[in-house]
């Protein structure tokens, strides 16, 4: 039987920005930062030690049609998929650097992972962790 987490990332869904270069140097954009760390403080409310071994992550991003939308392009939309920016692989990568050495030791050991990006009527990720070594939830 596999253990699960799930917790809820509010706001918009995040996608990770790519590095940038300043003064003879390269670093992460801040917004990066503070999203990595809103993740690791999140998973950490619930997520005593690491997980050893293989694990399954699931990301449900939903995001929030635009006010300017009519209430019925907004009704159709609700529940279907979401394909504009930002690329699921980046929200991705942005909540798996969060969860590095606090949900598991590396992102390595995520050995799957299911996503999508829907409209809904509230912004949030979704985030559920899998151990799928059949060790005991920490």
């Amino acid at each position: 039987m596999t253990q699960a987490i799930t917790f809820t990332i509010p706001g918009k869904p995040f996608g990770k920005q790519r590095p940038r270069a300043g003064l003879g140097r390269v670093y992460t954009p801040a917004a990066t930062v503070s999203f990595e760390q809103t993740v690791r403080e999140l998973a950490a409310l619930q997520i005593r030690v690491p997980l050893e071994g293989p694990v399954r992550l699931t990301l449900e991003a939903v995001f929030v049609p635009a006010q300017s939308w009519s209430k019925k392009r907004r009704a159709a939309a609700l529940g279907t998929l979401h394909t504009q920016k930002p690329d699921l692989d980046n929200i991705e990568k942005a909540i798996l650097d969060g969860l590095n050495r606090i949900a598991f030791a590396d992102d390595a050991q995520v050995a799957d992972v299911r996503k999508s990006k829907r409209w809904g009527e509230r912004a949030e990720t979704i985030v559920t962790i899998e151990d799928l070594s059949g060790g005991a939830q920490p």
